[in-house]
């Protein structure tokens, strides 16, 4: 059993490269990125172990633990992604005892298990401050893998049926985002919180036991404390440890078995209502039905709702980031230069109009059965997404000139954001007919394959940034020099409105002409499952 799902688990993913190109770009670049990390952290071990052997110990018993905790919370994000969940053996006569331990190894020797192995071993130049704990530390290798997966599963198994709910995954997708886009203010908070802290190393030092005498960080504090020469507390380190995955193992196996009984099924989201006064604002034509579906999906689709929040998050994490950072001017408040904060928004603009086909999946075969024009897709989306991105970056920008006390500089910061944005949604229209992403399906994990729109996105990010910073430049220029002349934010607004309003028509134009010829390739490259 166990040989054969193994077998399936990497079947299945050869299949999923060899009908997905996109996917072994993604999975290269991934695992160089991966390698990278592994590189820095063979080095700053390696640093560790002779700049400072007590401070090496330290910091392996908590990295491993945030290896634990990566796994346990990651499960959370990924549960719904995965091919051998149990749902899928539920009509075979298996037994929860004859499978778990082929799904925990299958588990252990994906792409993910393996880097997680090899960061384990590559842990050993560190423990090697102590042939003891050098040769405890190879011992322990695969039971802190087994802390690892069958932690994961028990924490995917236990949230299952919560995490089924629609409700559920929206809150989930949107809080997580929320915190990832965050995590730099996050950041710098807890590097402002140390520089308060006296002995910085004894407080890690604290911590550090604290954690070895836990669940996620018992298994890494047994080398720990022989390290230290203290055998009593690496016996009772070890007893933690063994039990910890004597404990998951038997709870993992019960979950398993109750899904195997009664899988979960995912449940869809509430009632659709009418939206008749959106219907009446709207023009009666292929733009306006293509607009009111836009604006539809981003109120009830998370992954676009998350977009249109980070909009108006974002600014306020640079403006945070920037007060945190002693940018603030102490005589006048905030800088002149928050005015200007609200352009950053550019960036979401074009991802999210290139990626508005992958979000709808094969829902967008209606257009293709129906004839619509590619033109009107572009022009729709566009719409859609203007009628809210405008009073968004309005918002911003009269919020922002506030906090910086120059309402003088709102034409600038207005002709900067509203400039850019254009243009960087115009340029995604474009980019968006040859390059549209890939994104989960309906009622998929949102955090799974194609959640950030794979390699295409990255590679329409690297053509849509220059356009929009070369095209943006006037406005941009002259919302800098605003700041001494207040007049010329007015020769900004102007350019902005007035090159952003070309972008736009260019973005609907020539992606139309590219959607009008790629209708099938876009298709099949959307609703791959691959």
């Amino acid at each position: 059993m166990v040989a054969l799902l193994v077998g399936l688990r990497w079947r299945q993913l050869r299949h999923q490269l060899g009908r997905n190109p996109w996917m072994i770009v993604t999975l290269i670049l991934t695992g160089l990125i991966a390698l990278g990390f592994l590189a820095a952290l063979s080095a700053g071990l390696v640093a560790l172990r002779f700049a400072a052997p007590d401070a090496a110990v330290t910091a392996l018993v908590l990295t491993g633990a945030v290896i634990v905790l990566g796994w346990w919370i990651g499960s959370i994000l990924v549960s719904a992604d995965d091919s051998l969940a149990p749902e899928r053996f539920a009509l075979l006569p298996v037994t929860a005892r004859s499978l778990l331990p082929g799904l925990t190894v299958a588990a252990a020797t994906t792409i993910g298990g393996i880097g997680t192995t090899t960061a384990l071993v590559l842990m050993l130049l560190g423990w090697s401050v102590s042939l003891p704990a050098l040769l405890v530390a190879v011992i322990t290798i695969p039971l802190a893998v087994a802390t690892c997966v069958l932690g994961a599963r028990v924490v995917s198994g236990l949230l299952g049926r919560w995490l089924a709910r629609r409700s559920t995954r929206d809150l989930v997708v949107t809080l997580g985002v929320l915190l990832a886009a965050s995590s730099g203010l996050l950041l710098n908070l807890g590097i402002g919180a140390l520089t308060t802290v006296t002995d910085v190393g004894g407080a890690f030092g604290t911590v550090a036991d604290v954690v070895a005498w836990t669940p996620v960080g018992a298994v890494f504090g047994v080398p720990a404390a022989i390290a230290g020469g203290d055998l009593l507390a690496a016996g009772l380190r070890l007893l933690i440890a063994v039990a910890t995955v004597a404990a998951l193992w038997l709870l993992a196996q019960r979950l398993l078995a109750a899904r195997l009984v009664a899988p979960i099924q995912s449940s869809g989201g509430g009632r659709v209502r009418s939206g008749g006064v959106l219907d009446r604002m709207l023009p009666a034509n292929p733009v306006g039905a293509v607009a009111a579906r836009s604006l539809r999906y981003y109120r009830r689709d998370p992954r676009q709702l998350v977009n249109i929040v980070m909009m108006l998050l974002l600014p306020a994490i640079f403006v945070g980031i920037a007060v945190m950072n002693g940018l603030q001017d102490e005589a006048i408040g905030f800088g002149p230069a928050v005015t200007l904060i609200p352009a950053i928004n550019a960036l979401l603009a074009g991802s999210i109009v290139q990626m508005s086909i992958a979000y709808d999946n094969d829902a967008v075969a209606l257009h293709v059965i129906t004839g619509v024009r590619g033109t009107a897709d572009r022009a729709g989306r566009l719409l859609g997404f203007g009628l809210l991105a405008v009073p968004v970056t309005a918002v911003l920008c009269v919020a922002t000139c506030l906090l910086a006390g120059r309402l003088d500089l709102l034409p600038a910061s207005l002709g900067a954001a509203l400039g850019l944005t254009a243009i960087a949604a115009g340029s995604g229209a474009w980019v968006g007919g040859f390059l549209p992403g890939r994104a989960p399906a309906p009622e998929a994990n949102p955090f799974g394959r194609g959640s950030a729109g794979g390699v295409q996105s990255l590679l329409a990010m690297m053509i849509m940034s220059p356009i929009t910073l070369i095209l943006g430049a006037p406005a941009l220029g002259f919302a800098i020099a605003a700041i001494w002349n207040p007049v010329l934010g007015w020769v900004s607004l102007v350019l902005g409105l007035a090159i952003g309003a070309l972008a736009l028509w260019g973005g609907a134009v020539l992606g139309g002409r590219l959607l009008d010829r790629r209708w099938p390739e876009v298709l099949a490259e959307v609703s791959s499952e691959s």
